[in-house]
């Protein structure tokens, strides 16, 4: 087995399959609190909260660098 030094893609600062997983967590979580709270105003907000939450977090995610 020959040692490569190809790094996986980063977006944002994180492997690409960290970035997904976050995005698709917080599209699941926003549809969640839609269907329970069935207000478009508390979705939004909710939704904007995951978000905000979820850059934060992958901000502090210590880099392979």
């Amino acid at each position: 087995m020959t040692v490569t030094d190809e790094r996986p893609t980063r977006i944002a600062g994180v492997e690409a399959g960290t970035a997904v997983l976050a995005a698709i967590t917080c599209i699941a979580f926003t549809i969640a609190i839609a269907v329970l709270t069935q207000s478009a105003v508390v979705t939004a907000l909710a939704g904007s909260s995951i978000a905000l939450g979820l850059i934060v977090a992958l901000m502090i995610l210590p880099s392979a660098e």
